[in-house]
Order: C-alpha cells, then structure tokens, then sequence
C-alpha cells in the first residue's frame, strides 16, 4: 500500500502538540494586518495569540487570505518525489476558496508526477469540528484504510462533528461578510448574540438568538450536551479567543453535568479575525448535523 500524507489548513486549530500525535501537517492561509502579511500560524511563531486579538481589540484592519497554490505545491513535490501520496481535508467551500486553488495545484503536479495520487476532500465544516474530523482519520490511516477508502469515509462522517459558538459582538462577522450588516447593527446596540453551527451544507448558521453572556453560555453548553452520543462522544473541547474565565466555567460544568473528559484551546487566526475577541465556542463529535442555511433564525 502506497504511503500517504493527511494535510488540513489553518482553519482547523490544532495545536503542534496534537499534530505531531497524529502525524498531521497543514496548509498555511494568509493574514494581513494594516497591510503587513504573515502567515496563519497554529504554532503562534510570528506573534501570540494574545497579541493577535490585541490586533482585533485595538482597531487594526486584519484579513485573512486563502490558502495558495505555492504553499499547495511546496509542501506537495518534496512529499511526491519521496512517493508519498496526499490528501487535504480542506475547511468548507462555503467559506473559502482553498480547495479550489488545492485542484488547480494538483492538475500542475500530476502533469509532472502522473503516477502519484492527490486527493481533496470537502469537509463541509471548519474550526475544530475539522480538527476533530482530522485527528479521527489519521486514527483510520493507522488502522489501515487507503486513501482512497479514507475519503470514502470522511465523505460518510464529515457531518457528525458538531460546533455551538457565541461571539461578543457581531462587528467582526460583519466585517468578515458572514452576516448582514443591519443584523449586526441590531444585534449590538441591543446586546443580543448569536449561537451559531456548521450547518450540513458547511455554512456558518445562526439557530437561536439569546441576550446577553450568561444566557449564550448556557445555549452553547446546551447544544453540545443535546448532540452527545454515549461510546462516540469521548470528550468535548472549549475554544475560546482571550476569555478563558467563561472557558473554565464551561469547562467545569462540562465536567460536573456530563461527566466527560473537556480540554480549552485557542481559537486560531482564521476564525479569530471572522469572530473577534469574546468567541467561544463548544465541540464534539456527535450526532449527525441536519440543518441546512436555509434553516437559520
């Protein structure tokens, strides 16, 4: 059986740590911020993740950018001139154009290396639901599955892994396109907030609207808790962008209320600069994911 390379991007959030564990390596997206460009890195090697929202909270213009075909093909040919095949499981079409420019790489590197095999799957979800996704087919690379048997099975289960998020203001997703602006507008002069998903089709989808943090506290604590399977839920991660105190309370009911292994990470550059300072959000494998965008609030 041929060897092969499982790659995620930025999107996903998974620490070094983790991706040494399981073997993973990933595809850089960019970030721009006041013009200046710098990778988005889940190592935090170019700056903190402390710094990085201080960037959000202090006003300054941060961007994100795709995924690009130079990373793609850097990363690619050293692994196809070792004939090691690769796979990317890449953060959902629905909120980048990663996967597309991966396609576009990979029609250039098979024409120089045709007997290789390069595969991208979309996952239909982001942030550490992929993370999550990611980690569980390396487990499934371990017990054997080619790569071809494994996009099978991501392909079958990519929406089993569930997220309930909150934000502390709706400024960044405005700024980021994700949500109309009179809706942000609305939602912060009455300090509403959103719990949001990874609907089905891999759109963001706002299910419920609550007022104020104790309240989209509970409803994100709530949402993970009704998508729990007993043997297949093993554990639940926090991830939270500069407000771990909420994060150690959510941590602490997690444990208290339904007796599961919880870990807090940080929410990476990616979804960062979409959400801003205050994200915090809830995840787990789980129960199938069945609402679509058009089934939002």
């Amino acid at each position: 059986m041929a060897k092969y390379q499982i790659f995620t991007d930025s999107s996903s959030d998974l620490s070094t740590e983790t991706r040494k564990q399981y073997g993973i390596e990933y595809f850089y997206f960019g970030l721009v911020v006041d013009g200046k460009e710098y990778r988005a890195d889940l190592d935090w090697k170019e700056y903190s993740p402390e710094e990085f929202y201080g960037w959000l909270s202090a006003g300054k213009k941060v961007k994100t950018t795709q995924v690009s075909m130079e990373e793609v093909i850097s990363k690619v040919r050293p692994l196809f001139e070792k004939g090691i095949d690769v796979i990317y499981l890449a953060c959902s079409c629905k909120l980048t154009g990663s996967l597309n420019l991966f396609m576009l790489a990979r029609e250039q590197l098979l024409e120089e290396f045709p007997e290789r095999k390069m595969i991208g799957v979309e996952t239909l979800t982001s942030a550490y639901a992929l993370g999550l996704l990611t980690i569980d087919a390396s487990k499934k690379q371990k017990e054997g599955l080619s790569i071809e048997e494994l996009e099978k099975w991501v392909l079958e289960r990519r929406n089993f892994y569930n997220f309930f998020a909150t934000v502390d203001t709706l400024t960044y997703l405005k700024a980021s396109g994700r949500i109309k602006g009179t809706a942000a507008f609305f939602g912060n002069i009455i300090g509403v907030k959103p719990i949001f998903i990874s609907a089905a089709d891999g759109n963001n989808l706002t299910i419920e609207k609550v007022k104020g943090t104790k309240a989209s506290l509970n409803a994100i604590f709530e949402g993970i808790k009704s998508v729990i399977v007993p043997g297949d839920t093993d554990e639940i991660v926090i991830g939270q962008g500069m407000c771990m105190d909420r994060a150690e309370l959510l941590k602490k009911r997690v444990e208290e209320e339904l007796k599961l292994k919880c870990s807090i990470i940080w929410i990476g550059p990616i979804v960062g600069t979409s959400c801003g300072p205050g994200i915090i959000a809830t995840f787990a494998r789980g129960k199938e994911v069945t609402r679509y965008e058009g089934d939002g609030k």
